[in-house]
């Protein structure tokens, strides 16, 4: 991503660890494979304790685990962000750590990190609250 695309580093992702037992949250599971039948992500939303959408995506074969993981934070960010949800918090499952530490590091900028970095921003401005776990 070219420098003039930058997030300026006054705005940056705030990685709060979210609960689990949180039912006013809107949460989201992000999971992702690499196996012989290609590279997958999937997301799983509840709101109110509830099953309210299941995504999958196909990722090109060379993708890695972590950027299936990161794609899928992004789609479900944009799934999220237009939702007619009441409760305007989220809480993002993932188990790459290596994901939210890139996401709170402002001196790396790989492409995908960058996306959800702005829309992270853009879904705050929207009065949204975002939270990993």
């Amino acid at each position: 991503m070219e420098v003039k695309n930058w997030i300026y580093p006054a705005k940056y992702v705030k990685i709060i660890e979210g609960y689990e037992n949180s039912p006013n949250y809107i949460h989201a599971y992000i999971d992702g494979s690499k196996g012989d039948s290609g590279v997958e992500s999937g997301i799983a939303i509840f709101s109110d304790n509830k099953l309210t959408a299941t995504l999958k995506y196909r990722l090109n074969g060379r993708c890695s685990n972590n950027q299936d993981e990161q794609m899928a934070i992004l789609e479900a960010f944009e799934y999220i962000q237009y939702s007619k949800a009441d409760e305007k918090t989220v809480l993002v499952y993932t188990h790459r750590r290596l994901t939210l530490q890139l996401l709170q590091n402002q001196k790396k900028h790989i492409h995908i990190i960058e996306k959800i970095r702005t829309k992270a921003i853009e879904i705050e401005q929207q009065e949204w609250m975002v939270e990993f776990s």
